[in-house]
């Protein structure tokens, strides 16, 4: 009998508790994104945008979702977008340089790309100086780091005495050729059409989160805090509302940048020099194992 109560005693004790199973869970499922858009004030487009209306759709469903998101202003636009701009820091947002005419960093010498960076900041910076913003970001166009070792080192080391802090993009998606399916609908476009696209858009968006979680998983033997890349288009307008409802329905917490540059994966040494716009993970993987230092 006595032997039969302390196995009993040893089955609850090893059971853990719900509270404790609970717990366990909660921490295994955490998922953490950064919202992010980049060519603030608005992006290029083949059709004629309405700035405040895109800026009034992209703010209303950040806010509903309490998201605090970055945005990297391209500074020849700085000037006619004061009041845009304004919203965002206005709405607690942050914003980072984007240089000042979004060029590809791999069709420049290193000195005309520094030189565009630096006019860049000169545009920004006044104003988000007076919205006290201390830290400051950068996104290179296109998510194109330079095509030689030499290049990425010497902006490398420049962006390192300046203090500014690139925000890579783990979630890279194709949201260009989405906006233009959208403009070819018109202006009033059909609600079925409509619908489909977004389902459509939305379903792309999520699957690029889920394959991003797959290469953090091979990669780094673990999740990662991502980084979600946007255009602050019409199509990210339109859509953001309900493509942030599903993002949450993931179980994902909406998180700063600051929060998200503190993960290590973004600390990781990384030698990609190919010529597409893929997401940091990838470069990760594909870097050059000769350009990496000796572990």
């Amino acid at each position: 009998m006595k032997k039969i109560i302390l196995l009993l005693l040893i089955f609850i004790l090893s059971v853990p508790t719900s509270s404790a199973a609970d717990k366990s869970n909660k921490k295994k499922a955490k998922k953490e994104i950064c919202i992010s858009f980049d060519e603030l004030p608005v992006a290029v487009s083949f059709q004629d945008v309405d700035r405040d209306a895109i800026t009034y759709l992209i703010l209303q469903a950040l806010k509903k979702y309490e998201v605090k998101a970055i945005g990297f202003v391209v500074g020849d636009q700085v000037n006619e977008s004061f009041d845009i701009l304004g919203e965002w820091l206005n709405s607690g947002h942050t914003l980072g340089n984007m240089t000042y005419s979004n060029q590809d960093f791999n069709q420049l010498g290193i000195s005309q790309f520094i030189d565009d960076l630096i006019h860049g900041e000169k545009e920004l910076e006044p104003m988000i100086k007076g919205f006290g913003q201390k830290q400051k970001y950068f996104r290179y166009p296109y998510l194109h780091y330079g095509n030689s070792s030499e290049k990425k080192k010497q902006l490398s080391l420049y962006l390192d005495s300046k203090q500014l802090h690139v925000v890579p993009a783990t979630v890279v998606i194709e949201d260009y050729l989405y906006n233009m399916s959208l403009d070819k609908m018109g202006k009033e476009p059909d609600t079925t059409d409509y619908f489909a696209l977004m389902n459509e858009y939305i379903n792309h968006v999520l699957d690029e989160i889920e394959a991003s979680e797959k290469l953090s998983k091979e990669i780094l033997n673990r999740p990662c805090k991502q980084i979600l890349k946007l255009r602050a288009n019409r199509i990210n307008a339109v859509f953001l509302d309900e493509m942030l409802g599903a993002i949450k329905e993931l179980g994902y917490k909406f998180i700063t940048v600051d929060k998200a540059l503190k993960d290590k994966a973004f600390h990781r040494p990384e030698a990609y020099f190919g010529a597409g716009t893929v997401n940091f993970l990838q470069m990760l993987k594909d870097s050059d194992p000769d350009h990496l230092p000796a572990q």
